[in-house]
């Protein structure tokens, strides 16, 4: 059983069928209910180009009242689940003795060391956290930056971020537009307005226009706030001044998620130390957490669910070992 999110119709379908059906499995695919055409099409393609009938079926509708009964099915034997938290621990509430692979939430965070280039951690934050329009789970969330460099950091991500284009989704110059649904930018945009009541600083950003969020950084954001402690799924990114490494990696470590994590610096000491402490699946050195190849082994621990993706180790979730002993017979 596949279950995907919206956010990738076709990649994150691919990530799953992909390997399931390369290693002898029959696919029951369930895609997102705002984005079902895409997935639609995939399965008219695999069973137009030959693949036995019942290799894979493709249901859409309400995850609410599908998901239930899908999963708790005996008949099914494996699922994987790419969505939120939530979602995913009802899923294991239901599902029963099964294997499963669940791909959940997260709030990833970034520490910026003071030996850090600024002008490229700003570059790419303005890459890391608005993509998609932030709606991707290993988007960047927190920015963890060192005291002593906190302002310059801010001075140098504030233009990068104003220069994101925003326009419509089609026109190839577009660098942010819609999310994916009116109710969600106002659920960011709330989160993004309740932050600055709590004592949070707008740095720029902040508004919207029907399912269009502007790209938003908010500056001295505490840990508690929502923007910080829950998954924005959006445009929006928190910056957090820290003392040195220990208080970055306690504060990176001090979420209920962790399914992808980074550094910026230059001192060796300091990344393996924040590699080898942080509560997370995947740890990047001078790079964002929003990176990702398909061959490599992903997944989180905590709340970000449990279980590893990439074409190998996803084919080893999808199999079932079996030992076989021969003893001499006398």
């Amino acid at each position: 059983m596949a279950i995907t999110p919206f956010n990738y119709p076709s990649l994150l379908v691919l990530h799953k069928i992909g390997p399931a059906l390369a290693t002898g499995n029959a696919v029951i695919l369930k895609p997102a209910t705002n984005t079902p055409l895409t997935a639609l099409t995939l399965t008219r393609i695999l069973l137009e180009s030959g693949l036995p009938a019942n290799g894979i079926q493709c249901i859409t509708g309400s995850g609410a009242r599908l998901g239930p009964a899908l999963c708790a099915d005996p008949r099914v034997r494996k699922i994987s689940f790419t969505g939120s938290t939530a979602v995913g621990e009802a899923i294991a509430g239901v599902a029963g003795v099964k294997k499963l692979s669940l791909e959940l939430g997260s709030a990833c965070p970034m520490v910026v060391m003071p030996d850090a280039d600024l002008d490229a951690v700003a570059k790419a934050t303005a890459v890391a956290g608005y993509v998609n329009a932030g709606q991707v789970c290993i988007s960047l969330q927190r920015v963890l930056v060192h005291e002593k460099v906190y302002g310059d950091y801010l001075d140098a991500v504030k233009t990068p971020v104003e220069e994101i284009r925003i326009g419509g989704s089609l026109e190839p110059e577009t660098q942010l537009s819609a999310m994916i649904s009116e109710s969600e930018a106002a659920r960011v945009g709330a989160w993004v307005d309740e932050a600055v009541e709590s004592g949070a600083r707008l740095v720029t950003g902040g508004e919207r226009e029907g399912a269009v969020m502007q790209p938003t950084l908010l500056a001295d954001v505490k840990p508690e706030m929502r923007v910080s402690a829950d998954e924005v799924f959006g445009p929006a990114v928190a910056a957090t001044p820290v003392a040195d490494i220990e208080d970055a990696i306690r504060l990176a470590n001090d979420s209920r998620y962790g399914l992808a994590a980074a550094i910026f610096t230059k001192d060796v000491t300091d990344a393996m130390r924040f590699a080898q402490a942080a509560e997370s699946g995947n740890v990047h050195v001078n790079w964002t957490p929003l990176w990702r190849a398909d061959l490599m082994p992903y997944g989180g621990v905590k709340g970000s669910g449990f279980g590893k993706e990439g074409v190998r180790y996803a084919a080893e979730e999808m199999t079932e070992m079996k030992t076989v002993v021969f003893h001499g017979l006398d």
